[in-house]
């Protein structure tokens, strides 16, 4: 993968700071709240379960905004000694803010853990940043082998604005176009597909194993679905 890659999951968006981006970051640490909510009301975790958190970041926030969304997971768990993060980047640093947490750098395709080694795996807003639909399948594949429960989310395409660019209704047009878009207003780190693939609810559906029992939670903001989550097990953990 490209080095922007990370850029793109560790800043969500964010080029500098400013009033938009506190804006921005406001309602997205709102959504993360929600989706943290959700986490604990599915998944049901207990004290003594071990946690995979698949995509966290190395840095706390932005320069300049004051809301920080990065690695909310570990900031509202209250278990943090059970937790195992992972990312293609080295975030070992986060083993000395977030009590007992262990750090393991990892290929972006690949992980050194066996199957169902981990009570739960939580992934927010990693899939969408992690190439083609073919690579996007071999990212959620590998984090399901290895959780007995898992639960991702993405962006939903359809919603009316497209998150990382803030820009409205221009991520509805094919991807090429949307992509051509991208390059005219100077997001070309964006218009990469290993960068930015956007996912709607049957995209992102498909992505899973077929032995998988899923449930699809839709968060709504301003009326429309504006997150998508999949929680899940393995149909042989009855």
């Amino acid at each position: 993968m490209k080095d922007e890659l990370t850029g793109a999951i560790k800043y969500d968006g964010f080029k500098k700071a400013g009033i938009l981006s506190e804006i921005k970051a406001k309602v997205v640490l709102r959504t993360r709240k929600k989706v943290f909510r959700l986490f604990m009301e599915y998944i049901n975790p207990c004290a003594k379960d071990d946690i995979l958190d698949a995509g966290v970041a190395p840095v706390k926030g932005i320069a300049g905004v004051k809301t920080v969304t990065n690695n909310f997971f570990e900031a509202f768990y209250p278990y943090t000694d059970h937790i195992t993060a992972t990312s293609i980047e080295d975030a070992s640093n986060l083993e000395g803010v977030f009590k007992g947490l262990s750090f393991v750098k990892t290929e972006p395709y690949h992980t050194p853990f066996s199957d169902k080694q981990f009570d739960a795996v939580f992934c927010n807003a990693v899939v969408e940043h992690t190439g083609s639909r073919e690579q996007q399948k071999a990212f959620i594949r590998e984090y399901c082998r290895v959780g007995k429960k898992f639960f991702f989310t993405t962006p939903n395409r359809w919603f009316p604005i497209e998150v990382h660019s803030a820009l409205p209704l221009v991520h509805w047009m094919p991807p090429r176009y949307f992509r051509k878009v991208l390059r005219i207003l100077g997001k070309e780190a964006l218009a990469d597909e290993s960068i930015l693939n956007l996912l709607t609810e049957k995209e992102f559906k498909a992505l899973f194993p077929k032995n998988v029992r899923l449930r699809i939670i839709r968060i709504r903001t301003a009326g429309f679905v504006s997150n998508l989550i999949i929680c899940g097990e393995w149909k042989d953990n009855e």
